[in-house]
């Protein structure tokens, strides 16, 4: 019996290392990190607007938010354009 005892508890460490390990790294494709301090300007991206009761999207400056004094399209991958994203600069930092 103390063979399947050893067993199951390696077993298990073995499982809750793999678990950690998971959820202390993470990779997302295209996306490189970034590190901000308190107090540096956080530029936020607008993208088009999706209603529940169409299937058009509209562009995020078609309703009458507040548009910065010029818009910018930020570069785009070819996922972005597939998906029919259109990203651009906001007032909101």
């Amino acid at each position: 019996m103390k063979p399947r005892v050893a067993s199951r508890a390696s077993t298990a460490l073995l499982f809750a290392l793999l678990l950690i390990s998971s959820a202390q790294s993470f990779y997302l494709p295209g996306v490189a990190p970034r590190d901000f301090s308190r107090g540096d300007p956080l530029p936020v991206k607008v993208n088009k607007l999706s209603s529940t009761k169409t299937q058009l999207p509209y562009d995020y400056y078609y309703l009458k938010y507040c548009k910065p004094p010029k818009i910018v399209n930020s570069a785009e991958n070819l996922g972005e354009v597939l998906r029919g994203d259109r990203i651009e600069n906001s007032v909101f930092t």
